[in-house]
């Protein structure tokens, strides 16, 4: 880790309660009244940035929530490739075009990871991780294939 990023972590932690949580709206106060530090520096302070930043947050979130079939699943999704434009595309669009396909899988293989490193401690999951690893290992060995083919 960075000294800023050590700084960062430093700063948050000293901000446990008695509960041992982090409020983040007592986070934020306190960063306020702490202009040089570095929790401050990772804050946008424009409101207006800010605001549209978190509309387009909320817009994430309704579309989340609100575009789903009969079932309750996600009818949109958003791809890596549509991170300029904050777009989202038709699930049905995307597994019919082989492209889009492998890049909502490596999406999702990408995902599985940070999950991994964040829940790695639940040996409940330990399953989980190694059927990605099985997709994984597939994946790597149908493109060998393909590629002894070429």
């Amino acid at each position: 880790m960075s000294d800023r990023t050590d700084n960062l972590a430093k700063e948050l932690l000293a901000l446990k309660g008695e509960d041992g949580l982090i409020n983040v709206a007592k986070a934020e106060q306190w960063a306020k009244k702490h202009p040089k530090s570095s929790l401050y520096a990772h804050l946008e302070w424009d409101n207006e940035v800010a605001g549209e930043k978190y509309r387009h947050w909320q817009i994430r979130s309704l579309i989340s929530v609100h575009i789903v079939d009969a079932e309750g699943s996600r009818r949109l999704v958003h791809l890596s490739i549509d991170s300029r434009s904050g777009g989202y595309r038709p699930i049905n669009d995307v597994l019919g075009q082989k492209e889009l396909r492998e890049i909502m899988l490596e999406d999702a293989l990408g995902e599985l990871e940070r999950m991994q490193r964040k829940y790695a401690r639940l040996q409940e999951l330990d399953g989980v991780w190694a059927a990605r690893d099985q997709v994984k290992r597939s994946r790597r060995a149908s493109a060998a294939v393909a590629e002894a083919a070429d």
